[in-house]
Formats: C-alpha cells, structure tokens, sequence
C-alpha cells in the first residue's frame, strides 16, 4: 500500500512542476531569441558603419534603406517579445481546476497551457501548446473543468484532464 501511496504522491509532485518548468523553458527560449535580436541589431549597426566609410552614391543610399528596414523588423520583434516576456512573467502557475489563465489543460489536440500566444514548447520530450486566453479554443472552453464538453468549430472537445 506504500507503493501505491509513494507513486501517488510522486505523480503529484511531477504534475505540481510542469507549469513552473514549463515557465522556465519559455522565458528561456524568449530570453535566447531577445538575445539574438540584440545581436542581429548589433551586426546591423556594425554594417551601416562599414558602410558608411566605403560607399556613396544611389547604391549607398539603397543598402541604408534596406539597414533601416531591417533594423525596424527587428526592433518591433524585439518589443514584442519582451511583451511575451513580461506577460508570461503575470502567468499563475498554481493549480487551477477550471479552464482559464494558467490552466494546463489536455484535450483530444494535445496539452495545452493558457498563457501567451507562444506555439509548441518541448518539455522533457512532450510537446505543450501555449495559446493565449484570447484564443478560439480556449474562448470556447473557457470556464469548463475536466471532463466537461464545449463545441469548437462544429467537432466536441473534451476536457480529458486539467493538470
């Protein structure tokens, strides 16, 4: 009976840690792709003043219009990446028995974490989706616990489990 008592609790535990490692992998992943951006930005500016030294004329002008371009893709993929940031940093990891923010919710598709708009994120070899509560889906399991029923886009989906 032990046995049964100690796999139970570990079950537990292990179900407590997927939100919090879960976190920690998307900040992770978000702080590597700000990184990135910082240094993709770095190596523009770097271009522009190599550029500036040895050019004049039409082709000089075009090359500093496509930097500029560039340069503000990457500014706005940097801001709003520090915006995922911060609101995954708002994200409750505590337990949650309905589908709301925060929930780890798993459905016919697959788990599914409420928190950012963030796309599939690998954790331990299982594939997690991070949808945002503005999502489809979730607006149409919002509010419903496990084992509960909502329609999505004309097929049933059921709440197998909110973990």
């Amino acid at each position: 009976m032990n046995k049964k008592f100690d796999y139970f609790c570990a079950m537990i535990n292990a179900t407590d840690q997927i939100k919090p490692a879960l976190l920690a992998r998307s900040q992770e992943i978000l702080r590597d792709q700000i990184q990135d951006i910082q240094q993709q930005l770095t190596n523009l500016q770097q271009s522009s003043e190599i550029e500036e030294k040895s050019s004049a004329g039409d082709k000089y002008e075009t090359h500093q219009e496509m930097l500029n371009q560039n340069r503000d893709i990457l500014q706005k993929r940097l801001s709003s990446t520090k915006v995922m940031l911060n609101q995954i940093n708002a994200v409750p990891v505590k337990q949650i028995n309905t589908v709301e923010e925060g929930a780890l919710i798993e459905v016919p598709m697959g788990k599914i974490w409420v928190s950012v708009a963030m796309g599939k994120v690998n954790l331990d070899g299982i594939d997690y989706q991070l949808v945002s509560k503005e999502s489809p889906l979730i607006t149409a399991l919002w509010g419903l616990k496990e084992g509960e029923i909502s329609e999505f886009r004309g097929n049933k989906i059921k709440i197998s489990q909110i973990l």
